[in-house]
């Protein structure tokens, strides 16, 4: 699986990586993951509040500002 490439589908939407815990680490992987173990999950809402919770102060003013300029 390669990373997700933004097209007419997913514009807007965020991924969250992850490591396949059956798979990490062996010969083999599932329909969900590459070879590497790694996967691309839909980043739900939530969890994107979450992140920019958790950013520095700055960081996150930095992001807001960008936001409220292109509204």
């Amino acid at each position: 699986m390669d990373e997700p490439k933004p097209d007419d589908n997913n514009v807007g939407v965020l991924y969250v990586r992850s490591i396949c815990m059956v798979c990490a680490g062996k010969t083999f992987s599932c329909h969900y993951c590459n070879g590497e173990g790694k996967n691309y999950i839909e980043a739900a809402d939530k969890t994107v509040i979450r992140w920019i919770n958790n950013l520095s102060n700055d960081r996150r003013d930095d992001i807001l500002k960008r936001i409220i300029e292109k509204g």
